[in-house]
């Protein structure tokens, strides 16, 4: 290795080259699946049942489902090499640093994906929009922005990235049947944050109306009072600086965060 054993241009771009060059054809049948499958589905659609998409958030769904499930599908392999002994040998031994090689795999699976994710649905929507005009002769009402009106939607994709970045972690602890381990992992991690959030809840407010189950975990619980013969209820919600801070964390910390323990993990990895 080069005396700079963190980060060398030339020879991230050979290891570039040389995962390419090894893993092309996975590449290029993944790519080829998620756009058949979200072209066709939706053609099929057309075609079979006769009945036309009127406006693109009819299609949003797909769209969504195939990042979600295409992008951490992709990302859950990103280490897959560390599954095999010989393959895992020769992914550690190979003699470019373990920061050149977790950048190259991050940058292919968030960004890389990403730009082409982003491509493939532009052109399976043009393929859509032309079956139906040709089938039914009607267009499709462009009435959805992805990343705005209203703006709230591009939490969506600071929830994607935490989960991609949660799936990048699984895949340097979970070498074989990845994204299945890690999805248990993500559940249970979750129940945990709920079950705790229950416990926490029933001990600012008692046992007896069941606060926990008219909660958000760590975010608010309603209380209801019922009378003679009408009812409501009453919202406590965290404070607005706890509120901004949640989204702070959600926004910038929790992804990097991931990202830089997957590195380290990664780079302590052994066969």
């Amino acid at each position: 290795m080069q005396p700079n054993n963190v980060f060398n241009v030339r020879r991230m771009q050979l290891y570039l080259q040389k995962h390419f060059t090894d893993h092309y054809r996975f590449y290029g049948m993944g790519m080829l699946v998620i756009f058949g499958l979200m072209t066709g589905i939706a053609v099929l659609m057309i075609l079979v049942a006769r009945e036309p998409f009127r406006r693109m958030s009819e299609l949003v769904p797909f769209y969504y489902i195939g990042l979600f499930l295409g992008g951490l599908l992709f990302t859950s392999r990103a280490f897959n090499e560390l599954g095999s002994k010989e393959k895992g040998v020769d992914f550690l031994m190979l003699p470019a640093s373990q920061f050149e090689k977790f950048i190259t795999l991050f940058l292919i699976s968030s960004i890389g994906y990403l730009l082409f994710y982003h491509i493939s649905s532009y052109l399976s929507f043009k393929i859509i929009e032309g079956a139906q005009l040709t089938a039914l002769n009607q267009k499709i009402e462009r009435n959805y922005d992805l990343l705005d009106n209203p703006k709230e939607k591009v939490y969506v994709y600071y929830g994607y990235v935490i989960l991609q970045a949660a799936f990048l972690l699984g895949a340097t602890y979970f070498h074989k049947y990845s994204f299945i381990k890690t999805v248990l992992s993500v559940f249970i991690f979750g129940f945990a944050l709920w079950l705790i959030n229950c416990i926490i809840v029933t001990l600012l407010f008692g046992f007896g109306q069941e606060f926990w189950k008219r909660s958000v975990p760590f975010l608010l619980v309603a209380k209801q009072e019922v009378g003679p013969s009408s009812w409501h209820s009453t919202v406590y919600l965290i404070p607005e600086w706890l509120q901004n801070t949640y989204l702070f964390t959600i926004k910038f910390v929790i992804a990097p965060v991931l990202w830089i323990i997957a590195y380290f993990r990664l780079k302590d990895q052994e066969i």
